[in-house]
């Protein structure tokens, strides 16, 4: 042991080098930690909700439910208002973001201009804990809030040669064929049985009566959202129409970078999709595989978020500009969009992940529905961790349990609503008005 006595030279040397070595044992992993546990999140989100704009112009403190997460605010949180509408960009930055980012030390114009504002994008940064990719937290820390004002969705993008359609009733009460028609796409059947489209209206209906950012609505009386409720189709082109299903992206690749093409081209359609005049396709054969209502609660609280929060807009705007692989646009700081769509794609589909959800819980049905929804409604067998333990499930289905475990972990689910007798006659009418609609379905 003598070698070890710090009054031999080579004794002090390896008793440095251990001690080094044992510190950075100990130290690594704390500093690894801390890296991992906080992270620092930005976003955007549309709200209606004037009770919510009131406590950010009083600069309240307390604990609010802001695009999907729980942030709360303190006495610390910086608030800014700005006398002008957030701008919305068609291209991306490498953090796949079609906004530009603000900093804690960006500008700010600190007193409300509008106080009597009812709705704005919320534009935050905030302190998330990520101990694992898909174990991030939804309890957040706001640093920062943006409050900007919100127009008629002058920043929502409008696409040229994509003409609206005529509504479901009108299309319907019409003697002659009952088919949606897109610039260079083929017809599209429109299921017109009036009880299939009063189930899904209903269902609509209840989801937005709850609705976390529901609009002020019109005393007359309205469809709650412009939905078709069609037969599967083939689409022709790329970026014709869009879809958030969980899918990130597609086979191809594009400079290198996974291209996202959802639907692609010559595909057949047999789930939910959107149409550039802002529409929700809802082809049935996917509804065929669902087993209650629960999970159909749960495909249209995904698609009132995609409409609600123009997430399907701003999808389109990326998604159809064009630029060259080598340019680059120094005011907006950013490259090809193909580099950020990933990120971009990934960003969306949390988002509606969080905000469904929300939604769904509020209009009190069961959300361990939600997780596997797009799974169940593709006609995937649904086969969860206690059914097969090592199998890994979908990214969007441990993103989405995730948020159940953190954000409603004292639910009683005894009081949710799960509708399996109601899905299962809506089925009966379904197959009345569409036998087709339940034939087997090729093999992926």
């Amino acid at each position: 042991m003598t070698f070890f006595n710090s009054t031999y030279p080579a004794g002090r040397k390896v008793c440095h080098i251990v001690g080094f070595v044992l510190f950075t044992y100990w130290a690594m992993p704390q500093c690894i930690a801390a890296k991992i546990r906080q992270h620092d999140t930005s976003g955007v989100y549309l709200t209606h909700d004037s009770h919510l704009l009131q406590s950010l112009e009083k600069r309240t403190p307390g604990t609010y439910w802001i695009d999907g997460y729980q942030m709360s605010i303190s006495n610390q949180t910086l608030i800014c208002w700005h006398d002008a509408t957030l701008q919305f960009h068609d291209r991306l930055s490498r953090a796949g973001q079609s906004f530009t980012r603000l900093r804690i030390s960006s500008s700010c114009e600190t007193a409300p201009q509008d106080i009597d504002i009812k709705s704005a994008w919320l534009q935050y940064r905030a302190i998330q804990r990520v101990p694992t990719q898909l174990k991030a937290e939804f309890r957040l820390t706001t640093a920062r809030i943006d409050v900007w004002k919100s127009g008629a969705r002058e920043n929502a993008p409008e696409h040229q040669n994509a003409p609206a359609q005529p509504s479901r009733q009108t299309l319907c009460a019409s003697p002659k064929l009952h088919e949606l028609r897109y610039p260079n796409e083929g017809p599209i059947d429109v299921v017109c049985d009036a009880e299939v489209n009063r189930y899904i209206e209903s269902i609509l209906a209840k989801l937005l009566k709850h609705a976390p950012t529901k609009l002020d609505l019109p005393t007359a009386p309205q469809e709650p959202t412009r939905f078709y409720i069609v037969r599967p189709f083939q689409v022709n082109h790329n970026y014709d129409f869009e879809a958030i299903d969980g899918n990130l992206i597609s086979k191809r690749e594009v400079d290198g970078y996974p291209a996202y093409e959802n639907p692609h081209a010559h595909a057949t359609v047999r789930e939910t999709v959107y149409a550039p005049d802002g529409a929700t396709l809802i082809v049935d054969s996917g509804l065929t595989n669902l087993k209650n209502e629960a999970q159909c609660a749960a495909l249209l609280s995904y698609s009132l978020a995609s409409e609600q929060q123009q997430l399907i807009q701003h999808l389109f705007l990326v998604q159809r500009a064009k630029f060259s692989p080598w340019s680059f646009d120094n005011k907006t700081n950013s490259t090809n969009n193909v580099k950020g769509t990933f990120a971009f794609v990934s960003q969306t589909t949390a988002r509606v992940l969080r905000l469904g959800i929300r939604q769904m819980y509020l209009a009190g049905y069961d959300i361990r529905y939600a997780p596997f929804a797009w799974s169940v409604e593709q006609g995937k067998q649904i086969r969860g961790p206690v059914d097969e333990p090592r199998k890994r499930m979908p990214w969007y289905a441990t993103y989405a349990f995730n948020a159940i475990s953190h954000l409603y972990s004292n639910v009683d689910y005894s009081k949710l609503k799960r509708g399996r007798k109601e899905y299962q006659q809506f089925l009966v009418e379904l197959r009345k008005a569409d036998p087709q609609a339940f034939a087997p379905q090729p093999h992926k």
